[in-house]
């Protein structure tokens, strides 16, 4: 019985443990992948990823790359991929990835279309309406997007920022190709976004796996702000400014709370947004941005 629960706790621990990818580009300072097997190619611009180091993303503006990849996911077989984009300009479509041939079913790429409101449609695109997952979302340009496709061989999942977005099932593939490009379907080019940390996969990986990629790999900011909301003990004060109050009680009755002040300055662009004369970060719009904290001398305050 041990046996049994020992092997079914292994099982689901390999379950939702992330799987490694076949291919990964991480485009800091450099279009070979992580295992210098194989190379994007095109003009290379770097900028600054989501988490702001410097020339780690790649900067696509109405030009494309391409790179020849022997294993990708071929037919209908299993396959995930994943990668974080920052839309520049969202007035057009953008042509995020795609490999296969311009044929029913052979292909498989992922386009955000064009938009001049608050949303847009997605699509997961196979060559042909019935072979398509389209849906809308909500769309900001500037902001840092992690998009994630699964196919199981039956399903098709579209997941952003570790949420799942749609299922479509019934959808049979026959992809064909090893050309994998960036800003480009099929031939035709069509982007202005910046690229980073594209990863491929030769299984479809679970809700619970795409949810722990997006989690590992989310800006700084992003995780801040989530685990700063989980804590029910920080309230805010000033601006960039938050207090969590810790009380001991004493035996004569008398209570001592020590106050210990962080001061958290927000940077977008190389200037401050939040901190000393600056905005709350309830106040700031979607984006990545650079977290600094320190902290403050304690303050006591005594009282019966």
């Amino acid at each position: 019985m041990k046996k049994i629960l020992l092997a079914l706790l292994f099982v689901s621990f390999l379950n939702v443990t992330a799987q490694n990818p076949i291919q990964e580009f991480n485009f800091n300072g450099t279009l070979n992948n992580t295992d210098n097997t194989t190379s994007f190619i095109g003009t290379d611009n770097y900028v600054s990823d989501r988490s702001g180091q410097i020339r780690g993303a790649q900067r696509l503006t109405n030009k494309a790359m391409e790179a020849v990849i022997d294993n990708l996911p071929q037919g209908n077989s299993d396959r995930t991929v994943s990668v974080w984009v920052k839309f520049n300009d969202i007035a057009k479509a953008n042509y995020i990835w795609g490999y296969g041939t311009a044929y029913n079913a052979q292909y498989c790429g992922l386009l955000q279309q064009g938009t001049h409101n608050a949303t847009s449609n997605l699509s997961l695109a196979g060559w042909g309406a019935s072979n398509d997952v389209i849906l809308t979302t909500s769309l900001s340009k500037d902001v840092w997007y992690n998009y994630t496709i699964t196919f199981d061989g039956k399903d098709s999942k579209i997941y952003r920022n570790g949420q799942l977005l749609t299922v479509a099932d019934g959808i049979s593939r026959d992809t064909k190709g090893n050309i994998f490009r960036l800003g480009e379907i099929n031939t035709t080019i069509g982007i202005n976004a910046d690229i980073d940390d594209l990863k491929i996969y030769n299984v479809a990986m679970t809700e619970e796996q795409v949810v722990l990629l997006y989690d590992e790999s989310k800006p700084l900011i992003a995780a801040a702000s989530e685990n700063l909301s989980n804590v029910k003990t920080a309230k805010s004060t000033a601006a960039g400014k938050i207090k969590v109050a810790a009380t001991t009680n004493i035996s004569s009755g008398i209570s001592t709370t020590a106050i210990q002040s962080k001061n958290i300055e927000v940077f977008s662009k190389g200037e401050k947004v939040v901190g000393s004369n600056a905005t709350t970060i309830n106040d700031l719009p979607e984006g990545t941005y650079l977290l600094k904290i320190t902290n403050a001398p304690f303050k006591k305050i005594t009282s019966k």
